[in-house]
């Protein structure tokens, strides 16, 4: 038992520290959709693969390989489980992980932000306030962070739904839109491809 202690508290030490790491996640080949109602109800669900590229940049680069790096996997998958929102993670080496997630809540009971994967590591946010205006946003990537990543082969691509019965404020800047002809609900969608240098952005007022 002794002669594990330092293993042991390495590996505690690097779950501690994996969220001030300066890079984070990248999501990839995904379907997100998130569902806003007047009356404050919400869901956010995501299904695709999460990539942790700090990682996957030492993987691809030979920097750690075998058990080191299975070990260092089994980490960041522990990490994405204490979210109990994940419905499902498994992982497809190198630091990559096809997941399923689903959240739901109310924003008129609780006011505030929401953000998948979480706070340190933002993908998709929504921001309800008070005053009754929520923000639905992807996080914009640094560029200057974005574009090795990109050399590695690390991209975000997939599609973003919203739906909501809410007014829009302003004009978002959508792939495609529609309303429902049989009620008051509209659908925004956005086709990433990694390519696009305008991220998802749509302002809702109850």
């Amino acid at each position: 038992m002794i002669r594990r202690l330092p293993r042991l508290l390495a590996a505690l030490l690097l779950v501690a520290a994996l969220p001030v790491l300066s890079s984070c996640y990248v999501p990839d080949e995904f379907r997100a959709e998130i569902r806003i109602a007047r009356n404050g109800d919400f869901s956010l669900d995501y299904k695709g693969v999460l990539t942790w590229a700090p990682l996957y940049k030492e993987i691809v680069s030979g920097k750690v390989s075998g058990a080191e790096a299975q070990e260092k996997i089994e980490l960041i998958r522990r990490d994405l489980q204490r979210d109990d929102q994940f419905t499902s993670i498994r992982s497809m080496g190198r630091g990559q992980f096809a997941v399923t997630y689903h959240r739901t809540g109310n924003f008129v009971a609780n006011p505030g932000m929401v953000t998948f994967v979480r706070r340190n590591s933002r993908i998709l946010s929504i921001d309800a306030r008070p005053d009754g205006s929520v923000k639905v946003f992807v996080e914009t990537p640094n560029m200057d962070k974005a574009r090795p990543l990109a050399e590695a082969g690390l991209l975000v691509r997939g599609s973003l739904r919203v739906i909501s019965n809410m007014r829009v404020v302003g004009t978002p800047n959508v792939t495609a839109s529609y309303k429902d002809p049989d009620d008051n609900w509209s659908v925004y969608d956005w086709e990433l491809d990694g390519t696009r240098p305008a991220y998802p952005e749509i302002d809702f007022r109850r």
